[in-house]
């Protein structure tokens, strides 16, 4: 480590804002500044953040002095002047470590005494997001939370209050429209003042400031260096990224989930995986025994033929409780038996059932729920947690423990999926689903919102129970056709079929019209064209952000994005505009760029702009942005081999290019499926008179489809002049480009 003169740090006396602040820190383009006890962190000349006060015990910080400088740290001296009035020992002056590491400051501070941390930070005008997936306050959809007073503690009576019954996704995670990202690394219960009377205010009852400022500017990048600390999210297999259907009440057992089954095969509705939702086991609810009773008995053989027959993978609900049933070792006391998750022998005995019962017959995922339903904050932890942190801290092991429980049984082909979820869950956690949904218009809309705040808060896949939870199945049938043209373009592509616990009539496609079915099958089957493109997303936001993506964590200096709840950016080249009313009409707002409507794509907008639409019944406004890249094909299959036969071979990948403005380039990174999983940059130029693409070799033979303004004069494969098509109404030329060979394209024009 490298340490460097106090002296002369302190002797540079320049900001953007004062002539007398200390630069007390720099390393390229970061600068750490002090003046008044005031530390300002700044990139260049753009301030990131100002920090006017932190207080321990809510006892403040009166002096700061420089103590120690480092090439890529320093220490301050902070001095307590007053005490806390409890403690005899409280410090009088304690240390306060600042890291820099990339784009990641980390403050660091820690003492016996303390119980109490608050951060306060000057108000820049800024906007924020994250932190709390349920629409507070008010079931307000708005994302942004400027003037509120928000609570991060995991909330255990999720029924009573907002738009959905558990939406029971938080995180002391959020993003400003400054361009960074704060997270204070805790389980501790938390309280978020945002932007009122000129301060922000961060509060944990916690001992220790563990605190991390990341700077971006956009969602992408400030998620990348949280991934880079809390490690990356969790792989995603393939088959998780189809459509998934399932019910909520099971009563005809094994029977009736075959025959779902043959019936979405005769519709030719594509699928890749269905789950089992309690009741299904013997034991208390149905379920604590967590092995499958005499409706699913000898479930290794249609577990079997679900897998080999149809080429689909089951997977089954799960809770961390036992309800009335005491015969389980480690519970805490309490109504529902909540299972303790640091206790070895409940562990143990936990894995063992379910190994035995579930994954040695075939089970590949759970649905794993509860957690936060009227969980005991005051139990007797085997390895002892803090009341302030028994929740939060719950939910992030539940999401570890059936991780570590399901790699140990099938690798990382596995898949869970919670509706309760903390920071730090990301790399256990395959998806999280948006909570008990209404089965009205409301309710989709308000999972719509949901879903934006998830992104802000980095949980990466994110889904919803498409045509809603609560209430009979059995819904209007706009509202499904709306819901599933939606749900198709989640993270996570979940269908249910029937009413909460099976009320009412239910709804697969076969008791619908033909035009709802040919509207199911069409969305299925194009989730499924969609696999390359979804998979390799999904399995690359540790770098390029969450699949869905709000506008304004794409676009942080655009104020028009912030208000923005229901339209969002899939992956990095898809602009998604849902119907939730109605009403066939809505309202469109585009950001910066070019835009290219997906179905129509003489149709180009500049952004900046809000437009109107008329919507057909058949699709969603859909829109590509200019300057990317995405891919679509046919690598994979589930059920769709029964009736177009197996693949074999003839696995095929379309590349689409959207070039940019000359001189504007783009990057994707595609997730070989059938290569090993293999990370490729695949990189688009469009520089003056040509459009330049690149990529690595595909297994597969592959087409590249680029559009053109006007017919290409030429085309070059690897130096060598090559064939190509052009189609007129689409503007759009097609290359072939055999496998196992870079591509190498150039386009004259």
């Amino acid at each position: 480590m490298k340490k460097w003169s106090k002296i002369l740090l302190v002797m540079g006396f320049f900001s953007a804002e004062s002539l007398f602040a200390q630069v007390i820190w720099e390393k390229n383009l970061y600068k750490v500044y002090l003046q008044d006890n005031v530390l300002s962190l700044f990139r260049g000349q753009d301030k990131i953040v100002e920090i006017g006060s932190i207080s321990f015990n809510f006892i403040p910080v009166d002096t700061i002095i420089v103590e120690e400088v480092f090439e890529d740290s320093l220490i301050l001296k902070l001095h307590l002047v007053e005490k806390d009035g409890f403690h005899a020992d409280f410090p009088s002056e304690i240390n306060l470590r600042i890291v820099q590491s990339e784009n990641t400051f980390h403050f660091f501070a820690s003492h016996p005494t303390f119980n109490h941390i608050t951060v306060c930070l000057k108000d820049q005008n800024e906007h924020y997001f994250g932190l709390i997936e349920k629409l507070y306050p008010g079931n307000l959809k708005n994302p942004d939370l400027r003037g509120n007073v928000v609570d991060v503690d995991v909330y255990g009576l999720g029924n009573l209050d907002y738009a959905e019954n558990y939406a029971s996704a938080y995180s002391a995670f959020f993003i400003s429209s400054k361009g960074y990202g704060s997270f204070f690394d805790t389980f501790a219960k938390g309280k978020y003042k945002l932007g009122i009377g000129g301060i922000t205010e961060i509060y944990h009852q916690t001992g220790t400031l563990d605190w991390y400022i990341f700077y971006g500017p956009t969602g992408e990048k400030i998620h990348s260096e949280y991934y880079r600390l809390i490690g990356k999210p969790k792989y995603i297999p393939i088959w998780a990224c189809g459509p998934i259907f399932w019910r909520d009440q099971n009563n005809g057992g094994k029977d009736e989930l075959l025959n779902d089954i043959q019936k979405f095969n005769e519709l030719q509705i594509p699928l890749t995986a269905c789950f089992i939702d309690r009741p299904y086991s013997n034991g208390a609810h149905e379920w604590s025994k967590m092995d499958f009773s005499d409706k699913f008995a000898e479930p290794e053989k249609w577990i079997k033929k679900i897998n080999d027959y149809y080429g689909m993978q089951v997977m089954t609900w799960i809770g961390p409780l036992t309800f009335s049933d005491n015969d389980f070792p480690g519970l805490f006391s309490d109504s529902r038996n909540y299972i303790d998750l640091t206790n070895p022998m409940a562990l143990a005995e936990f894995e063992r059932r379910l190994a035995s019962n579930q994954y040695a017959v075939g089970i590949k995922g759970h649905k794993i729920d509860r957690a936060d339903e009227h969980f005991p904050l005051t139990a007797d932890w085997y390895e002892p947690v803090t009341e302030t942190e028994a929740r939060n801290k719950y939910v992030y092991l539940y999401a570890k423990t059936i991780d570590k429980f399901l790699q140990n049984a099938h690798g990382r082909g596995n898949f869970n999926f919670a509706r309760a979820a903390f920071h730090r869950s990301q790399p256990y956690l395959s998806a999280l689903w948006g909570g008990d949904s209404r089965n009205n218009w409301y309710g989709m809309a308000g999972n719509m919102a949901n879903a934006i705040r998830c992104g802000f808060m980095g949980f990466p896949v994110w889904g919803n129970d498409t045509g809603g939870y609560l209430g009979e199945g059995k819904i209007d049938e706009l509202l499904y056709m709306r819901w599933l043209e939606w749900s198709v373009w989640n993270g996570m592509f979940e269908i249910k079929i029937d009413g909460a616990g099976g009320s009412g009539e239910d709804r697969p496609p076969w008791k619908y019209s033909e035009q709802l079915q040919q509207v199911f099958r069409k969305v299925c089957q194009f989730r499924m064209e969609m696999l390359p493109y979804i998979y390799s997303c999904a399995n690359t936001s540790y770098k390029n952000g969450v699949l869905m993506k709000p506008l304004a964590y794409m676009y942080p200096d655009d104020e028009n994005t912030y208000t923005v709840w229901d339209e969002f950016i899939f992956g990095s080249a898809f602009l998604i505009a849902p119907v939730f009313s109605a009403d066939n009409e809505r309202q469109i707002y585009l950001p910066q760029g070019n835009w290219i409507d997906f179905y129509e794509p003489n149709k180009e907008y500049s952004g900046l702009t809000t437009i109107s639409q008329s919507i057909p019944l058949e699709r969603i406004p859909v829109f590509i942005r200019q300057n990317s890249i995405y891919v679509s094909g046919q690598i994979y299959q589930g059920n769709s081999k029964t009736w177009a036969g197996n693949l074999n071979g003839k696995e095929n990948l379309i590349i689409h290019l959207y070039p940019g403005e000359i001189n504007e380039n783009t990057q994707f990174t595609y997730f070989d499926y059938l290569d090993g999983d293999t990370e490729k940059t695949m990189t688009l130029q469009n520089q003056e008179g040509k459009i330049l693409f690149s990529s690595p070799a595909i297994p597969i033979p592959s087409v590249v489809r680029v559009t053109c303004s006007e017919k290409p004069q030429k085309v070059f494969y690897g130096g060598k002049t090559a064939t190509f098509n052009y189609d007129k109404q689409s503007k759009i030329a097609e290359i072939a480009c055999p496998q196992n060979r870079s591509i190498q394209l150039e386009i004259r024009y």
